[in-house]
Formats: structure tokens, sequence, C-alpha cells
């Protein structure tokens, strides 16, 4: 809705603002209409002529007065959502050939992160859809590609929607994993555990080669140990000079995850213990467990679960948009902790494929888990089996062998 005020004032004062010298006319005229101070410095600011902040409501009411309107919002109720229409059309059309003027449209007109961010996808789509792979590294390296403005729920929905469509691209997407934007964003939100002995594990072992930065560093170093278990090799403890108040939850969770993975780790009850203590009286401390939790399900640390039950079931989830994947994972748990005790789940196991949500990132793991629960809950061994083998082949991973389904309740 900037750009449909800029053009409103535009028409109203009779020129466009494209300096300095017009924001002083602009804010003299503004003053004679409404009585109201607006600084040629702040209508500069507005303008873009120089680098600032998102416009208060404020400055927005009072241009919107100066156009014949109460505030802000009635300007707004009286532009619906088809007079977007033209902003659509100038961004779709300049993507190509000029993305860092249509990001900068999208970041002025926006200001709502759904909006922004829904925007963002569908263009990125596009782009993906069409392999233009030239157009995606441009609009991935505009400096007006900004995702600190995310929330992180609303930055894991973006990896989660981007990550997908750039796995199913039939071109090499190396240059765009040289893109800043990618490994900030991309790569740290859409975590493809399905492609570890593919591109993202390649570009896993190359980032934990080259990166300065202490998080990607810790965060590679956890992926790759987790390809090792998936691949049936030796799982070494991963070490940081990072504590865990510089560390995200869901990070440091991932970290202590690792001894969880390590064969034979006869501190693996008592490691448990310890994190399980440590996390006790700090905020979100659920987003510590999920992919502890996730790791203990992989390991098929059925004792573990039971204990993370009896130590965590006082723990709320607040249900922002990230942490109902969280709540799918400990539903999964619970499934698995029933069928332990002998117990039939086929509503839990309907609810588990067709209710419960958990990330693209995770989906094809979730499904084996899924397809190991409807084995052991089923008097149709064979075809059950069948169905787990057509999840686990595509992946290639040495861990999902027959074994690993028959014997999931017995290591």
């Amino acid at each position: 809705m900037l750009y449909q005020l800029k053009n409103k004032v535009s028409k109203k004062c009779g020129f466009y603002i494209r300096n300095r010298g017009d924001c002083v006319r602009l804010s003299r005229l503004i003053f004679v209409e409404t009585n109201i101070d607006l600084s040629y410095n702040t209508l500069r600011r507005f303008y873009g002529i120089v680098r600032g902040t998102s416009p208060s409501k404020s400055t927005l009411d009072t241009l919107s007065k100066y156009v014949g309107y109460k505030n802000y919002i009635e300007f707004c109720a009286a532009y619906p959502q088809k007079k977007n229409w033209d902003i659509y059309q100038k961004v779709f059309n300049s993507i190509v050939v000029d993305p860092d003027f249509a990001l900068r449209l999208i970041e002025i007109e926006f200001q709502n992160p759904e909006e922004y961010i829904e925007l963002l996808i569908t263009i990125i789509g596009g782009l993906t859809v069409t392999n233009n792979l030239d157009s995606l590294k441009n609009v991935f390296n505009s400096p007006h590609l900004d995702t600190r403005r995310f929330s992180y729920s609303e930055l894991l929905y973006f990896g989660n929607c981007i990550g997908p469509m750039l796995k199913q691209m039939k071109t090499d997407i190396g240059q765009l994993q040289k893109t800043k934007f990618f490994s900030s964003t991309i790569y740290s939100s859409f975590v493809d555990i399905s492609s570890l002995n593919g591109n993202y594990g390649n570009y896993t072992e190359e980032l934990n080669k080259t990166t300065s930065n202490k998080e990607h560093l810790l965060f590679s170093s956890c992926i790759l140990e987790l390809r090792n278990y998936l691949n049936k090799k030796n799982v070494k403890p991963v070490k940081t000079s990072l504590t865990i108040k510089n560390i995200h939850p869901i990070l440091y969770g991932r970290l202590m995850s690792i001894d969880v993975l390590i064969h034979n780790n006869p501190q693996k009850v008592k490691h448990t213990q310890k994190y399980l203590s440590r996390i006790a009286h700090r905020k979100n401390k659920i987003d510590y467990l999920y992919e502890f939790l996730f790791s203990c399900i992989l390991a098929k640390e059925i004792d573990l679960m039971k204990f993370i039950v009896q130590t965590t079931a006082h723990y709320k989830i607040s249900k922002p948009y990230y942490q109902e994947y969280h709540y799918s994972l400990f539903e999964l748990r619970d499934a698995i902790l029933k069928v332990d005790s002998g117990k039939n789940i086929n509503k839990e196991l309907v609810n588990l494929k067709e209710n419960t949500l958990f990330r693209n990132s995770h989906r094809d793991f979730v499904d084996i888990f899924i397809s190991v629960l409807d084995y052991h809950n089923s008097k149709q061994k064979k075809t059950k089996l069948k169905a787990y083998m057509k999840f686990v082949q595509p992946l290639n991973y040495p861990l999902f062998d027959e074994e690993y389904c028959i014997n999931y309740f017995d290591d």
C-alpha cells in the first residue's frame, strides 16, 4: 500500500519526490494542508532518498490525511486487495531483468511479513519451475532479499517451501549454494536429511571445511555425524567453543543428540539426565527437545524416550508455527511407546498419516517411522515390510535395512 500512497501524494502535490529539495517542498505543503509538521528528513527516509527504518504510524497517518483520508487504516480500506494487482505486475515484469528493483518494491510495499513471504515464495517458485538459474542467482544475491524481518517460524516456513522446489530443479544448483542467502536461510531452515549422500551432504561437507562462522561449523559438523550414523559409520562427539547461552535451542538440541547416536555409548542415560537438567530452567525448553527426541527415535532408544516423557511431561507447547512440528513428533513418540507396551495404535496411525504436521525436510524419515509402527501394529507382516522397504530404498541409507524395521523394539 505504500506504493499507492506515494502515488496519491505525488498526484496531490503535482510533482515526483526524487531529492532533498522535493522533500522540503512537500513538507511545507503538508503543513499548510494538515497543520502537521512532517520533517523533510522523515520524507527523505520514506521515499528511500536516504536509508532508514520502516515508516512510523504517525508518518503514514499524516500522509494519508494529506491526500484526504482520516488515517492510514482508512486509506488502506479504500484500496482492497485487487488494487495491489499493478504492484504484482510490476514485480513479475521486472524480477528477471531487474531483481533489485522488484525486491525493493516488495520490501517497501508489503510491510506485513506474511504477504512478503508469500510473494517471495511465489516468485522463487516460478523461477525454479522454469529452471531460470541465472535469475535465481541474481535474486539470491540481491541486498534487498531481507529475511531479518522474519520470525523463526516464518523462516522455517519459508525454507520448507523453497527447499523442496530447489531440490526438484533439473540444473546444478551449485551456484546458488555459493550465495549468502542460501547458506544463511535455506540451508539452515530446510535440513534435507534425505539427501545427505547427495547435494545437501556435499554442500555440508564443503561448508564445514570453509566456514569461519561458529554456528555454521557446529551445525554442519552435527549433520555430518548424522550422515555417518545413517551410513553405519563411526559417530564421534562434536565439540564447540559456543555455550548454551549463545546457541539456538534447536541447534543445541542437535549438538546434544549426537551422543545418542554413538554406538554402544554407556553414558547415554547419564548424558540424557544431565541434558534435561541443564535445560529445565531455560526459556522455550520444549525447543531443546526436538532434535534430541528425533535422534532417540532414529536410534531406537525406547528407554530414553520413556525417561524424557517422565521428566518433561509438564513442559508446555505454546504452538507457534514451528512448535506444531514438535507436537507432531511427540505424538509419534507416544505411538512408539504405546506399541512397545503392547497396545493397538490404529487410531494413532490414522492421525499420524493424515492429521499431523511434519517438516517437509523430515517427511521421508517420518514416513519410515510410521511404516515401522504399521508393521508392528499389523498381522500382515509381509505386506507392511514391503511398504517399509518402498520408503527406505530411494534414500539409500544402510541403516534402514529389513532388520531395522523387524527388530525396532528388540534392540
